[in-house]
């Protein structure tokens, strides 16, 4: 499949277009690397890939990522952190530069891209950073990236916005720039309350320590601001279930929002992420407890929270298996993105259809990433084959996973639906288990 020069028939798979299923269905990838035709029975041509009722999915669109490069590419960079979205069946990713230097001009995000090239094993588009910095700059960024980034609380390499009037300046400029804000959520003087007050049996708890109300009432001041001021706003990482009634109601309203969530948000508990050795589960927003998690389940089964992304974010053991305040927050998961899905359908009972279109179609459409997430004529031939069967379910084992970091919180787990093949544009780049050929990766803003 190394091969472009001729066409591709993909034939007798399950297939998922983005938003739903389709028995015995064929697919035909042109010499230029997009879809031809989707249907029953083509006419046998070119190069033959014989599925035999094996799932063809749409490569997986991950909306939140941090890759760290450039500038900590000890902890990630571009080369492992593109061969585990890979692993993953990832093929297209939103990145976001948290640490120096941020992308706060037209001319740092070009750079970006242009030295990613040759080195990306999927596609990529970085955010650009929403800070007072970059305010001038907005502008510029238009049509360079999905989105502009906003830390409203502290978090890795970002010490949140300073107060209302800064967060309603930012939020200004962005929407008189028509630039999306993608939001980090927490609110800063709740959790310093929080801290102060902690007794020392709390003072451990991530979920005390980072409280369900810090981003209820993040949300609600970030909806009232980009309501003020009409911003189109998408709320990251979600882990309450009333921080996704907000957002679903403002939706319903009107106003121009929707949010996501991570896996592990809708896969673990606040006991579980607290009990689990070297604060692996330590992650901002903190992880929330079981009838948070039952709440988030609902709401992306009804379409309150129709995306999801990792929020991967890599960092060596030696940097988490500190004294807990002393731990960095946040874990490598793109590597597992797509058995992870499989894991809250086969957990909650989630419908496949809805957890699989949260990871596709509705991040590309979300993000205007124009050919991804969905498998009809005229899109990229972003292809992952699957055997979803439990024979084929596999014990995570971190040692063999591509990120760089080499642990996963989700260690010893058994998981299903591993991706087998996975081809980028129509040329295969990861065949059992391990990267093929050189890194074709383009940037997917110019």
């Amino acid at each position: 499949m190394t091969d472009c020069a001729t066409s591709h028939l993909f034939r007798g798979a399950r297939l998922f277009d983005g938003t739903r299923f389709h028995e015995q269905t064929d697919l035909r990838v042109g010499a230029d690397g997009r879809i031809l035709e989707v249907g029953r029975d083509l006419k046998p041509a070119g190069v033959i890939h014989e599925c035999r009722g094996k799932w063809l999915l749409p490569g997986l669109v991950d909306c939140h990522v941090h890759f760290r490069e450039p500038g900590l590419e000890r902890k990630e960079g571009y080369a492992f952190g593109s061969a585990g979205a890979l692993h993953g069946g990832v093929t297209s990713l939103c990145e976001i530069q948290n640490n120096p230097p941020l992308m706060v001009s037209a001319e740092l995000l070009a750079q970006k891209k242009s030295a990613l090239v040759g080195v990306s094993r999927v596609d990529y588009a970085p955010y650009g950073t929403l800070t007072h910095e970059s305010v001038s700059a907005l502008p510029e960024m238009v049509g360079h990236v999905p989105a502009v980034k906003c830390f409203l609380g502290g978090s890795t390499g970002a010490a949140g916005v300073k107060d209302e009037a800064s967060l309603r300046l930012l939020f200004q400029a962005a929407s008189k720039a028509n630039l999306k804000v993608v939001a980090h959520c927490e609110d800063n003087s709740i959790m310093r309350e929080v801290k102060a007050a902690a007794p020392p049996e709390m003072a451990t708890r991530h979920d005390f320590m980072r409280p369900i109300r810090a981003e209820v009432e993040s949300i609600r001041t970030a909806l009232r601001v980009a309501a003020e001021f009409e911003t189109d706003l998408h709320v990251f990482h979600v882990s309450t279930a009333r921080g996704a009634q907000l957002i679903a109601q403002a939706a319903a309203a009107g106003q121009k929002v929707a949010g996501s969530v991570g896996p592990q948000y809708l896969l673990v508990d606040a006991d579980e992420a607290h009990e689990m050795a070297q604060n692996r589960f330590k992650i901002n927003p903190s992880i929330k407890d079981s009838a948070q998690r039952e709440g988030l389940r609902q709401a992306v089964a009804s379409g309150a929270l129709a995306m999801i992304g990792t929020d991967h974010a890599p960092h060596p053991l030696g940097d988490k298996d500190r004294p807990y305040a002393k731990a960095a927050s946040g874990f490598p998961s793109i590597d597992l993105l797509l058995p992870l899905l499989f894991a809250i359908h086969d957990e909650a009972g989630l419908s496949l259809e809805v957890l699989l279109a949260a990871a596709t179609s509705a991040p590309a459409k979300e993000f205007g990433l124009a050919q991804k997430g969905q498998l009809q004529p005229g899109f990229d031939a972003d292809l992952v084959l699957v055997d979803p069967s439990p024979s084929a379910a596999r014990t995570v084992d971190e040692s063999q996973l591509p990120s760089r970091s080499k642990w996963s919180p989700f260690h010893g787990r058994v998981l299903r639906a591993w991706p087998e093949q996975v081809w980028l544009r129509g040329q295969l780049a990861f065949s059992n288990g391990a990267v093929v050929g050189e890194p074709q990766g383009r940037p997917l803003f110019d």
